[in-house]
């Protein structure tokens, strides 16, 4: 798993600076349209995600403040969450309807993230992490289900825009960008199966008080968590790379 997460943050640290790259005199006028700015977003807020993440525990001691590594990570996982569903925004979305949808991808961002706060707020953190381990704990459970909720909607959109594009793509013969957005179909699955799974795991525990085995799902999580990383930044990486049109101009 760390080989995996090690491939997601050096993909996603690839992808910003392709992302902040600029082509020639037209792009430099144009500014930052919605699809480099959603690619920069979505590779930045991931590769400072998976930092957090391993730092999480050096976050809690030098502020004193419990499990505010694991707040930190999922709110700038949000951000990262966020680029990406306004990437796609770019391949399936007319100009004139962007901005409104950009406008509802975002406000439902920040929605999540401020009950996200408001639940971390309200948690007991004495003795206990924000893990499928203490879902039987008030709080924690419905912590949980807020991030994971977002995790399998938002993955299950990537994915149901990106495959039919994929296929488009490959029948025209358009191999890399069929490829990459096939990988990006792949990550938003993997999103949408530990979405899924965690929050179904933290409801059902805060209900009946025992699902499966925690030991089961967190392997689930970890390794949905992984292959998301992985397959959603090599994808955006790949289709971040200029073509030789590109390069020549």
């Amino acid at each position: 798993m760390r080989t995996t997460l090690l491939v997601a943050f050096l993909t996603a640290t690839v992808t910003v600076e392709l992302a902040a790259r600029t082509r020639g005199k037209t792009a430099k006028a144009a500014g930052w349209p919605v699809d480099r700015w959603s690619r920069f977003t979505a590779a930045a807020g991931g590769a400072v995600a998976i930092l957090v993440s391993a730092a999480g525990d050096a976050i809690d001691r030098v502020t004193g403040v419990d499990n505010l590594g694991m707040l930190t990570g999922h709110l700038v996982g949000i951000v990262s969450v966020a680029g990406i569903c306004s990437l796609m925004l770019a391949w399936t979305y007319p100009p004139s309807a962007r901005p409104a949808a950009l406008r509802l991808r975002l406000a439902g961002a920040l929605a999540v993230a401020a009950a996200a706060i408001a639940m971390f707020v309200t948690v007991d953190h004495n003795g206990i992490d924000l893990t499928n381990e203490y879902a039987h704990v008030e709080g924690v459970a419905e912590y949980l289900l807020i991030i994971n909720l977002y995790w399998a909607v938002t993955g299950i959109a990537v994915a149901r825009d990106c495959i039919p594009l994929a296929i488009d793509n490959a029948r025209a013969g358009h191999r890399r960008i069929a490829t990459a957005q096939a990988l990006i179909a792949a990550g938003g699955a993997a999103s949408a199966v530990w979405g899924i799974t965690e929050g179904a795991f933290a409801a059902i525990t805060r209900i009946w008080g025992n699902a499966w085995n925690v030991g089961v799902q967190d392997t689930i999580s970890s390794t949905s968590a992984g292959l998301f990383g992985a397959c959603i930044f090599s994808g955006i990486a790949a289709c971040s790379i200029p073509t030789r049109v590109e390069r020549a101009r």
